[in-house]
């Protein structure tokens, strides 16, 4: 519910619900290319409070992956995005169907994603849509 992340001034306030961007913090990769970063889309949603289009398709690498991978690759809770590349680098391994958080709408079998992403999902084609 919005209310819930407002401000007093009643502006909206996402810290923590949603990435400040969705660059990889090692390479630069835009994770995320039809998405807004925590400042454009709290802006987004105090111009158009009815919601905001944001979108994921065949170039995304949008998941998440349990705490414990996440802590293995030695980031803190929102603290930032990595590409699937990247984050199998620190952890050290190719990433496993077993490493994601299968409980997160981010993980959902019906969307897109780049090759990699869906072929460390236990999926081998990307779909364009989603």
């Amino acid at each position: 519910m919005l209310t819930e992340v407002r401000r007093p001034d009643g502006t909206i306030d996402l810290t923590g619900r949603t990435p400040e961007n969705w660059s990889c913090i090692d390479c630069g990769y835009n994770t995320a290319p039809g998405m807004l970063g925590r400042v454009e889309l709290e802006k987004a949603i105090d111009a158009n409070p009815e919601g905001v289009e944001q979108s994921i398709d065949a170039n995304s690498e949008v998941y998440t992956v349990s705490d414990a991978v996440w802590a293995q690759a030695g980031m803190e809770p929102m603290g930032g995005c990595l590409c699937i590349g990247c984050l199998e680098k620190r952890i050290g391994h190719k990433l496993k169907p077993k490493d994601f958080d299968h409980s997160s709408p981010f993980n959902r079998p019906d969307l897109p994603g780049t090759e990699r992403l869906l072929d460390r999902r236990g999926r081998a084609k990307a779909q364009t849509e989603g």
